[in-house]
């Protein structure tokens, strides 16, 4: 060791050729010495990391301010540490615009807090495992590195944009008449039961099971699982797909708002689907899937999505892109000759102008049924306000 052999070639040399120098060198490097070789036996695993979010609610764009908190059992001197992130997510050390890594003059405090701050968070959910820290002596002799757990979820949301939702007008089933709700409940078909969720209504309730066994249970209506109403999200790659999330979690949030029910089909490689969404926490599950959700789809729609059940079975079919392509209308023709209507919003940026191929597409569409909206982000407010006219 390095510090070691130091100290015994000054006391060596001091012993052989004695002089004030030579045991001025040996006393003066004594001290150093001795704390190297103390700081080399001190345990860095019995320091904990603590964290602290001020917002815990974070949505697309937010500021992420984090204060972490490194506490220590003891008052043994540390000259100064280097504490950085271990093992960030790739996506959140690429948003940050400061390096996620601070030095600390630790001294003799027991408990050392400093703050980093990450500009426009992506959404998505990001892991934080814990914190690497380094310590050294005065020269740099001796280096310890520990890393400590403190593990942490960061869930970033999409943003929000209030609307008025407005569904297309339907027929009933059995008549020609239209009705002003997207569902309508035939209560005298039960066709399973559920978990209780809060907002369900207490005439809903199964009361003999819970006669039973004392837990609440709902009564699941045939309706209820033909998803009258059912929104699409084409997970498709795209530049603009942190815009199609932001319009359906958009359309999600108004909806339950207005306490309209609706089935959401994301339409990714792996496909998720939410059979009824009506109540508070039905629509934060959604959220949170929608916080992780990846345009991961590939060119697999027709395999995937050609013969879903879900369209299918869909009175009402609100699609969400921003290509149309010939796979996804094919698709949708499919689904649109047992349903009754079928609305395709696609998204552009503000001022892009539609290419040939894409005025192509979106006659193509309206020949074959499907209506077509092109929006963009700043027309979110307003995107059902004309859709009926």
């Amino acid at each position: 060791m390095l510090v070691v052999l130091l100290l015994l070639s000054t006391l060596a040399f001091g012993i052989i050729e004695g002089g004030f120098v030579t045991w001025f060198v040996f006393f003066m490097l004594l001290p150093f010495s001795t704390y190297s070789l103390l700081l080399f036996f001190t345990p860095l695993k019995k320091m904990k990391i603590e964290r602290s979010i001020e917002q815990e609610h974070m949505r697309n764009g937010d500021s992420l301010k984090m204060t972490m908190t490194l506490k220590r059992n003891n008052r043994w001197p540390i000259v100064y540490a280097v504490i950085r992130e271990a093992k960030a997510s790739e996506v959140l050390i690429n948003a940050t615009t400061q390096p996620m890594q601070r030095l600390l003059l630790v001294g003799f405090k027991k408990e050392v807090k400093w703050t980093y701050e990450i500009e426009e968070i992506p959404r998505g959910e990001h892991y934080l495992q814990g914190v690497e820290i380094t310590v050294s002596d005065f020269f740099g002799w001796i280096k310890k590195t520990q890393t400590i757990p403190a593990q942490r979820t960061v869930v970033v949301y999409p943003n929000v944009t209030k609307m008025i939702f407005r569904p297309l007008d339907m027929s009933m089933r059995t008549g020609t008449g239209p009705v002003s709700s997207a569902i309508v409940r035939d209560t005298t078909m039960v066709s399973g039961l559920r978990e209780y969720q809060p907002g369900d209504r207490m005439s809903w309730v199964h009361w003999k099971t819970f006669a039973k066994t004392g837990e609440l249970r709902t009564k699941e209506f045939e309706d209820q699982q033909s998803q009258d109403l059912c929104l699409v999200l084409d997970c498709s790659p795209s530049a603009l797909f942190e815009e199609q999330v932001e319009f359906v979690a958009s359309i999600l949030n108004a909806s339950v708002r207005q306490q309209i029910t609706m089935a959401f089909l994301s339409a990714g490689r792996n496909r998720v689907l939410f059979e009824a969404i009506q109540t508070e926490s039905q629509l934060q599950e959604v959220m949170f899937h929608l916080a992780s959700v990846q345009d991961d789809l590939g060119d697999s729609v027709n395999l995937l999505y050609g013969q879903d059940r879900t369209l299918a079975n869909a009175a009402q079919i609100l699609f969400v892109t921003s290509e149309l392509t010939t796979e996804w209308l094919d698709t949708l023709t499919k689904a649109s000759k047992s349903s009754r209507a079928c609305l395709c919003f696609v998204i552009r940026s503000k001022g892009q102008v539609m290419s040939t191929q894409e005025q192509a597409m979106e006659k193509l569409a309206r020949t074959r049924g499907i209506r077509v909206n092109t929006i963009a982000k700043e027309q979110f407010t307003e995107a059902f306000m004309g859709v009926l006219k």
